[in-house]
């Protein structure tokens, strides 16, 4: 038996034995046992022979639902980035309920208007994009030996990156930047908020997972995860810094989330996903940012194609000839691949920009090779991606026409 196998045995053995205030403080207590989904017909694939679950309790709708113990999930992720390449390729539940409720995804409600017409905003910003800037903060996230959700260092990385926000926050009236702690993991999920001044109960979501993992998910691996997903953040934050030194106020809420426990089933999305659906929050719009550095399809933008908003996606692809200086294509990942299939599922318009086509993505992802020096040691690559989050924030939450406005313009004159 190969070691995969080997270990899958192991632990699949233990597993039959056996998940209005905001953000909510909650003392972390790791359930006995959560419920993943899995798409059935990647189970059918030959790719998934010796899959480390046994038959699921539940399938609905082409979904199979398996309950198994939490140290299960790192052996899962791992079997399906090994054998499918996928960061996830499934979606972990903290309840049965919560997984029955996935079977079932929420329509998308009334939706904004999606126009282009902040061009005289958001032409010069994207200029003022920083190599170095993306680059820092690449260099920033991987420096933490491992980022993994129960791990220490993954919670110090997002104290680090909560300070890394707060300084920006400190610079646009109203802004903060908060911790969203989560039940069940040590690792919180940052939340920078950038309040809007005309619409602020709608809400513009900039994303990526901040968590790393390597191999068999052990907290004491090295794992950089400079790629999967330092990229990711360090776009948001190049897009928080232009944003904010910029002087420019949006009309409608923009909110740059850094996730919690992505690689072992969307759950740090899932969490906030759900708790704003169930408290009607208005999210007019969702992009994610997972991997944007290296270059595997030569210079581009992929748009995903499967689990998103197919009307923000177009959209999306718009941005990107429009602002940000590259080709728009398009690609797809399969089920639980990221951070958006958490908000599609819950109903929101959810959209994610890749670094390549899905099959020529970082290969070094979930390893101690994931690193800056691994894609050359630049961030060039991340550079579309952050004028594309700069457009993306400002021509979804559109700008107020006070000071801030009047400011762009000039400077672009």
């Amino acid at each position: 038996m190969n070691t995969l196998g080997l270990m899958a045995a192991v632990l699949l053995a233990a597993s039959s034995a056996f998940a209005d205030d905001f953000p909510p403080k909650i003392d972390v207590a790791a359930p006995a046992a959560v419920w993943v989904t899995v798409d059935q017909a990647d189970l059918a694939k030959p790719e998934a022979a010796g899959f480390p679950l046994k038959g699921p309790v539940l399938s609905e709708g082409g979904i199979a639902v398996f309950e198994v113990r939490p140290d299960m999930l790192p052996i899962l992720s791992q079997f399906m980035h090994d054998r499918f390449k996928r960061c996830g390729g499934y979606l972990a539940h903290g309840s049965m309920d919560a997984a029955k409720a996935s079977l079932r995804p929420a329509a998308v409600g009334p939706r904004a208007a999606y126009t282009l017409d902040q061009q005289a905003v958001v032409a010069p910003l994207v200029a003022g994009v920083r190599e170095s800037s993306i680059r820092a903060v690449i260099e920033g996230m991987s420096a933490h030996h491992s980022r993994y959700y129960q791990s220490e260092t993954g919670a110090a990385a997002s104290r680090w990156l909560q300070g890394e926000w707060g300084s920006l926050a400190s610079r646009i009236p109203g802004a903060s930047a908060a911790l969203f702690p989560h039940s069940a993991w040590k690792q919180p999920s940052v939340i920078l908020t950038i309040p809007g001044s005309e619409l602020p109960e709608e809400i513009v979501v900039l994303g990526g997972h901040l968590d790393s993992i390597s191999g068999w998910g052990n907290s004491g691996a090295r794992s950089p995860g400079a790629d999967d997903n330092a990229s990711g953040i360090a776009v948001l934050t190049e897009a928080a810094r232009i944003i904010a030194e910029s002087g420019v106020r949006p009309k409608r809420t923009i909110q740059f989330m850094g996730y919690a426990a992505e690689e072992v089933g969307l759950r740090g999305s899932q969490d906030i996903a759900a708790k704003y659906a169930a408290a009607g929050k208005k999210v007019i719009g969702v992009i994610q940012f997972d991997m944007s550095n290296f270059a595997g399809s030569g210079e581009g933008i992929w748009m995903l194609t499967d689990h998103v908003d197919a009307p923000l996606s177009a959209f999306t692809g718009k941005l990107v000839t429009a602002y940000a200086g590259v080709k728009a294509a398009t690609t797809k990942c399969g089920y639980g691949c990221s951070d958006h299939a958490s908000w599609t599922k819950k109903g929101f318009p959810a959209a994610m920009a890749f670094e390549s086509t899905f099959n020529d993505s970082n290969k070094a992802i979930h390893s101690e090779s994931d690193t800056l020096a691994t894609m050359g040691g630049a961030a060039t690559h991340s550079v579309p991606f952050a004028r594309l989050a700069v457009a993306f924030a400002l021509e979804l939450a559109k700008t107020s026409s006070g000071g801030g406005l009047a400011k762009v313009v000039a400077a672009k004159h």
